[in-house]
Order: C-alpha cells, then sequence, then structure tokens
C-alpha cells in the first residue's frame, strides 16, 4: 500500500496464509523462551493477574502441527495478541508480521475525555484538514460526541478499554481515548466494523449524525531499538505510542513536523529548531502571576543526543520566568531514561537519587550480562543471586552518579509537575524521580501514570547482545513479525524505595479533572490549578558572582528565600555566611580566605536549614566560571 486507502479496500488485497506452519511455530518459541527466560516481570504479572501466559503458549505450540490455513494462521496471531495482552505491558508485545505491520487506520478525527457535571464527555479536539463534507454537517472542533454506532460514547470507550493492554483502569482509559481514532494494526486486529456511525451534538445544542469510513494509510514502524541500542541507552519507550503521535502529527498538525509550528505568540520562548517536536516553552500569566510553562512531549534524544537534550531543557529553565514553573509531561510515552533522570537533576539543588533497575535472575540473563560490557554492573550479583536462589539481581540505576554531578542546578523557583494517564515509561520513571526526590508536587489529570516501570528491549537486541555465539538461542521472525520486552524492572527511591513503578504508576499529590474550558481555551482551569500550587511555594532567586584577589575568593549575591550560603572548595567546606537582609539588589561582598587557585567550588544556598540552591563555578582558564550542563 503505497498510499490512503479505505480499511475494507485494504483488508481485499491483502494476501493471508503468508506464514508456513514452521514460521508460526519459530515466532511461539521465541516468545516463551523470551517470557520464560528474559522478562523481568513474569512473576509478578503472574500473581497480580492470575495468569498463566506460558501455558497457553505450551498448548499453542502443540496445537500449530496443524495443516496451515489462513484461518490457523489469524487463530495464531490472535492467540499470541491476546497472551501478550493479558500481561498489561505496553513494554512486552507482539508485533504482527507484513502486510500488517506498517500500517495504521484512522478516522479524520481526535478525541479529548473532560468531565463535566460528574460525568465523562468527549469532544472533537482535532480534525483532519481537507474535509469539506464535515464542514457542511457542523462537524468540527469542539463539538461533543454523544454516540458511536448507537452506543453512548463513554460505554463504547470503556469497552474498548478493556481490550488494551495498560498496567491500570486509568492507563487503559486514557489508551482508549487515544486509539479510539487512530489505531495501529501492528499490535491489533484490524477494527470489525469498516465505517461507524458517530452522534454529536452540534454548536447549536442540536443532534446531528455522521457516517464516516476508516482509512488505512502507511506508518514509520520505527521501533525503540532503532531509536539508539538498547544497551547502551537504556530506553524506557511506548513503541505503540510513539508511532501514532508521529502519525497523528501527520494527520492533524503537519505544519509541526515540517518544521512550521504554529504561529508563536509574545509569550513563546524559541526552541532550537532541532528539538521544536521535543519541547514547547512559553510564558504565561495565571491569577497575576507570570510563570513558566514547558511541555517536554518526548524523552527520546534527537541527532544531538542526550547531552544537546539535557542542554536545551536547561536553556530553556533558565529564560522562563523565575517565579514558578509548570512542568508539563501530559502524554509523553517515554525515551532515554539516562535523558530523564539527567533533567531532574536542574530542577534541584540535592542530589538526585536515581531508580534501581533489576533483571529476573535467570541463566540466559546471566548469559547476556557476561557478553556485554554495558551489562557488567549488574554481573556480580546475578551471579550471587542465580546461586542463592533469590529471583532478582541488585537494583542499579542506570544513571550513574558523575553523570548527575555534571548538571548544574538551572531553575532556582517553585516547579510543578503536571502529568496523566499517558505518561509512559522513561516519563514514568521522571515523575517517580521528581516525586521521590522531593522536587515539588505532582498535579495530575488522572489518578496515576501510565505505570510502564521497565527498560524496553526487542527480540533484534537480543540478538545483537550474543552476536557472533553460533549458539545463540534468539532467532530473527518472518515477515516483519516481532517481540519485545522488559528486560530491566525499576523499582522507586525515597518514601517509596523498593516499590516496582510497574502497574502502579506515579500517584498525583494533587487531582484536576480536565475540564470543557481546558479542551476549548488552551488548558486554562489546568494552569490556574498550577499556579495555585506553585503559590504554596516562595519564590526564590540566588545568584552568585565570583572574583578572585590575592589567593581569595569573594563572593557577591542576589538572593531572595535564602538566608545562608555555605562554600564548598575543591570538595571541602571552607566557610558559611549568613545572607539575612539579602535581597534583589544584592548582598556581600563574601570573601573566602586562602583558596587562590581552586578548580572547584560549590555554593549551596539554604533557607531555615534546608538546601535549597546550588551554584557551581570550575576553573576554566585563568577564572573560575559557571558550571556548563555536561560541559566535556
Amino acid at each position: 500500500m503505497t498510499q490512503t486507502t479505505s480499511l475494507a479496500d485494504f483488508l481485499g488485497t491483502t494476501e493471508v496464509g503468508r506464514l508456513t506452519a514452521d514460521q508460526r511455530r519459530l515466532i511461539v518459541e521465541q516468545a516463551l523462551l523470551l517470557l520464560e527466560q528474559n522478562y523481568a516481570l513474569l512473576p509478578f504479572k503472574v500473581a497480580r493477574y492470575g495468569i498463566n501466559p506460558l501455558q497457553r503458549l505450551r498448548l499453542l505450540l502443540q496445537r500449530l502441527g496443524r495443516d496451515g490455513d489462513a484461518e490457523l494462521e489469524w487463530a495464531t496471531h490472535r492467540e499470541l495478541l491476546e497472551v501478550f495482552n493479558s500481561l498489561r505491558d505496553l513494554h512486552t508485545r507482539y508485533t504482527l508480521p507484513q502486510p500488517f505491520n506498517g500500517v495504521a487506520v484512522f478516522l479524520p478525527f481526535l478525541l479529548k475525555e473532560f468531565t463535566e457535571d460528574g460525568r465523562r464527555r468527549y469532544l472533537v479536539s482535532r480534525r483532519q484538514a481537507g474535509q469539506p463534507e464535515l464542514d457542511d454537517r457542523g462537524f468540527r472542533f469542539g463539538v461533543e460526541v454523544t454516540h458511536w454506532n448507537g452506543v453512548p460514547v463513554a460505554r463504547a470507550v470503556e469497552r474498548f478499554a478493556e481490550r488494551l493492554p495498560g498496567a491500570n483502569a486509568e492507563a487503559r482509559r486514557a489508551r482508549a481515548v487515544q486509539m479510539f481514532t487512530v489505531r495501529s494494526l501492528a499490535f491489533a486486529a484490524p477494527p470489525d466494523e469498516e465505517w461507524i456511525t458517530l452522534g454529536y451534538r452540534g454548536e447549536d445544542g442540536q443532534p446531528g449524525e455522521i457516517r464516516l469510513t476508516w482509512s488505512a494509510t502507511p506508518i514509520e514502524t520505527a521501533t525503540a531499538s532503532s531509536a539508539s541500542p538498547s544497551a547502551d541507552t537504556p530506553l524506557g519507550l511506548d513503541v505503540e505510542g510513539a508511532q501514532l503521535a508521529h502519525l497523528r502529527a501527520q494527520l492533524f498538525a503537519p505544519e509541526a513536523l515540517a518544521g512550521r509550528p504554529a504561529a508563536a505568540g509574545p509569550e513563546s520562548v524559541p526552541v532550537t529548531p532541532e528539538l521544536t517536536t521535543v519541547f514547547e516553552a512559553r510564558r504565561v500569566t495565571v491569577g497575576g502571576r507570570a510563570v513558566g510553562h514547558l511541555r517536554i512531549r518526548t524523552f527520546l534524544p534527537t541527532a544531538s543526543g542526550i547531552v544537546g537534550f539535557v542542554r536545551e531543557f536547561a536553556r530553556l529553565l533558565a529564560v522562563l520566568p523565575p517565579d514558578g514553573l509548570v512542568l508539563d509531561v501530559r502524554g509523553n510515552g517515554g525515551g532515554a531514561v539516562v535523558a530523564s533522570e539527567l533533567c531532574l537533576q536542574a530542577l534541584t539543588a540535592r542530589p538526585v537519587e536515581p531508580e534501581p533497575a533489576q533483571f529476573a535472575v535467570t541463566s540466559l540473563n546471566l548469559r547476556l550480562c557476561r557478553s556485554n560490557d554495558n551489562l557488567r554492573p549488574w554481573l556480580r550479583s546475578m551471579e550471587q543471586s542465580l546461586e542463592s536462589g533469590a529471583p532478582y539481581s541488585a537494583g542499579i540505576p542506570f544513571t550513574e552518579r558523575e553523570w548527575l554531578e555534571a548538571v548544574p542546578q538551572a531553575y532556582f523557583g517553585p516547579v510543578v509537575l503536571l502529568t496523566d494517564a499517558r505518561c509512559y515509561s522513561a516519563t514514568d520513571i521522571f515523575a517517580a524521580g521528581f516525586q521521590d526526590n522531593g522536587i515539588g508536587p505532582v498535579l495530575g489529570t488522572d489518578g496515576n501514570t501510565g505505570a510502564g516501570g521497565g527498560n524496553v528491549w526487542q527480540l533484534g537486541d537480543l540478538i545483537g547482545a550474543l552476536a557472533g555465539r553460533s549458539d545463540g538461542p534468539f532467532k530473527p521472525l518472518p515477515l516483519g513479525a516481532g517481540l519485545s520486552l522488559v528486560i530491566r524492572r525499576v523499582l522507586r527511591v525515597g518514601a517509596n524505595a523498593g516499590t516496582p513503578l510497574e502497574d502502579y504508576g506515579v500517584v498525583p499529590d494533587a487531582r484536576h479533572h480536565t475540564t470543557r474550558r481546558d479542551i476549548l481555551h488552551d488548558d486554562a482551569d489546568l494552569l490556574t490549578a498550577a499556579a495555585g500550587l506553585l503559590e504554596k511555594s516562595p519564590p526564590r532567586r540566588f545568584d552568585v558572582t565570583l572574583s578572585e584577589d590575592e589567593g581569595s575568593i569573594t563572593a557577591v549575591f542576589e538572593v531572595l528565600g535564602v538566608d545562608r550560603a555555605d562554600f564548598e572548595v575543591d570538595g571541602r567546606p571552607r566557610y558559611s555566611a549568613d545572607l539575612d537582609g539579602a535581597g534583589p539588589d544584592g548582598a556581600g561582598p563574601v570573601e573566602v580566605a586562602n583558596c587562590g587557585g581552586a578548580e572547584l567550588v560549590r555554593v549551596r544556598g539554604f533557607d531555615a536549614g534546608t538546601c535549597v540552591a546550588l551554584r557551581t563555578f570550575v576553573r576554566r582558564g585563568d577564572a573560575l566560571r559557571p558550571l556548563e550542563t555536561l560541559a566535556d
């Protein structure tokens, strides 16, 4: 298929019965191997949902000795999809072979859910351009959809959610809304209906009805592996969600992908061109208070890599209003785990404790650790655990301490984090780290995040990890079929230490139910709620200027909400100064004697005994200069 066509026409030209019995057997055998020997969450999922995926796969293998036909092939696909969906894990999936892998189906509009009078309702949030027949029927942005093929739309969404593999009820419903009109055929069978009949309430309040046909179109088949090597750059990513996000942009916001973002208002903050699909920054005034709103749409780095990603994040923080920041990760399906955790360090003066990850202890996972230098940190505990019968290896973070130390604090004011149930994987880890490290309150439009607590690998990653070994058990699958899984599970830290992130996600500190006004007027009520949380924390400044003279360092301060500064020189505490009365007009100078030629100076700011700000200076040439984010 080279262009958009109707679903009926696509299915009419689709070849069936393309896989031999041996090829189907290979797929099932590889699925059984991965779940039994590599899947980090198998005992947890079996206990939590009362399922037996391994036995289902063994029974399926027994049935594959029969003569192959199209119906039997589809029976194999359906059983595999049901087995993997029963795990309720968006990382651990079976991907259908071609021609379904690489094709998506869609209707020419998107839905958004809101709450009104205690009921869930649904508005058309975007509509595909070039549809004059929809304009003629008054079916446009802001129209409320009431029925789907005669079923009240809230019930239709609920029934669709029941078939999806989200890790909790909130995640399944949010995913159902997200995928209600745009679906990938790589992860599910095609819709049963060729067209749907929508009931809606027009702008005049009058009921209307319209018939819409499912269309099929090619979709990018990028996987987590193609984004970056999973061992070198650990990924936590909803691959299906990332594919569909790209398709939704193609269908409903092509100007964004073409590098032509919507016209920027005076409140917008310019983003580096390469990263305009990653970050969106603006200044907003809510309740008379100027705050920053920074949206992170993905943690997948672009060509500039993780370093460029984190540097741009820090740069945007530094130019946004200092009196409060609304950090928005709603709908972010994840990306590079290290990128997400390094961004956390730019928000706090305290050392971020990264979330640790564990392997399931099996002989095959031990073999992977022995064969790959990037997995060596887990090797010793894997060997000991296999001897002792422990089910998991030690928990070891992906993000190393020295990397975090290379990220200076870039924002000093209060921060609130916006989440929803579509936050997944690396974004779950980001939200968990934000909460576990006490950076600020979490405000959720859903009761928890998507709860994807793991590092995803594809079958191709496993094959590559044992490359050059003739006795490797992993085999490529035919016709583009695929398997993915959580290779390492993630645990939380701080007050939640040891708690699995999978299934439970991050429960927000405060809840906001999306309103009609949020959808129609750019999250107006949500931003008001976020600003209310920011007002509970005082504004803060901590600007420090250093100079050197005759073996001493002199500091001049411009501070707000900071009453003490402690100096650490080359790793040793040297001086503490009270800053009572300091304000925007400056304070000091404060002189620290006998430290000429210092290579590293850290100045920590305190408020009532709590460290709230940090400025770091390193020697560059003949002068002490502020530390640059991830400088070489």
